[in-house]
């Protein structure tokens, strides 16, 4: 493991832990105000929090057709149906099933990038899913005595709609990032882009009315503020930084943290208890992160001793 690599996985371990405290947020500002309406609110805030470092460093970028074609798919698919999926689903399934349905994407950002964008499906990796998947399946589990593993219904199919938009969408990066256009821009305009689409989403479902339904005490804009700003804006933009520097599928490998660190903000929050069950699923999660991310250290080849030295091979360094 590079040096280079080594602070993007420290960057990818708190964007995920970020992620998993957001949870926690977004839980306390769903009992405020409808989930479709307080993404439509939170994502143009962490639009607003990007948009002067883009300024400031790459001015008003002006992408080409093509680009823009990327930027505008990569909004709706990854910002937009991402969000409304999640917020339709969690509300028409158990919580169990839709944690285990988004733990899926390691597992299908790995495949869909070996079919469509060629990256490399290694057995290191399987066995790195593998193990990540278990811890995420140990969680989610171990949040509710009588959970299951049988879907539910449509609430499920929901769900894995809402993961799958977002796999989706990770592999649209990835190919926006081989045009040279900054992960920065991209990240800011692409959430710009699923903002404004959010925007009307809600405007449509609640009307002209629908900013009236948001009822936050200050702690609540403090939440949703952090919520934009950290875990939306810079969470995302080191996620996508992340893609466009060590490929889909190794990033995708940290999403199994997210339970786990959902899991601290709850013990913190919430008042809730760690259980051994826990602390072997933080292991088995991790241990995933390391089998799918370390590459295969190659061996020296020993010089031939029975042929002449000019057939012989070089040690490799």
């Amino acid at each position: 493991m590079g040096k280079a690599n080594k602070w993007i996985y420290l960057m990818l371990a708190a964007v995920v832990a970020s992620w998993g405290l957001n949870v926690v947020g977004v839980k306390y500002m769903t009992e405020m105000a409808p989930a479709f309406l307080v993404a439509a609110v939170r994502m143009p805030l962490a639009g607003l929090a990007l948009l002067p470092f883009m300024l400031q460093r790459f001015g008003w970028y002006r992408p080409n057709p093509r680009q823009w074609l990327l930027l505008v798919l990569i909004g709706l698919i990854s910002v937009f149906f991402h969000q409304l999926f999640l917020a339709t689903g969690v509300v028409t399934t158990t919580a169990t099933n839709a944690s285990l349905i988004l733990g899926l994407n390691p597992l299908m950002t790995a495949l869909l990038a070996a079919v469509f964008i060629g990256e490399k499906m290694s057995l290191r990796l399987l066995f790195g899913i593998a193990a990540g998947f278990t811890g995420v399946v140990i969680v989610v589990l171990s949040g509710a005595a009588e959970a299951t593993l049988a879907a539910t219904g449509i609430g499920d199919l929901i769900m894995f709609l809402s993961m799958l938009a977002y796999v989706v969408g990770g592999l649209l990066i990835k190919t926006l990032s081989g045009t040279n256009m900054p992960t920065l821009v991209i990240t800011t305009y692409s959430t710009f882009i699923g903002g404004i689409m959010l925007n009307i989403g809600a405007f449509a479902k609640y009307g002209a009315n629908a900013y009236g339904e948001l009822h936050f005490n200050g702690t609540a804009w403090a939440v949703m503020l952090l919520s934009a700003w950290i875990a939306s804006s810079l969470g995302t933009l080191g996620w996508n930084y992340a893609i466009k520097t060590i490929g889909a599928n190794k990033t995708a490998m940290f999403i199994n943290g997210m339970p786990f660190a959902s899991m601290i903000g709850a013990v913190l929050f919430l008042g809730e208890h760690v259980r051994t069950v826990h602390i072997l699923a933080f292991l088995l999660t991790t241990l995933g992160i390391i089998i799918g991310t370390s590459p295969a250290k190659d061996k020296a080849l020993p010089r031939p001793t029975s042929e002449p030295k000019r057939f012989g091979r070089s040690p490799q360094k």
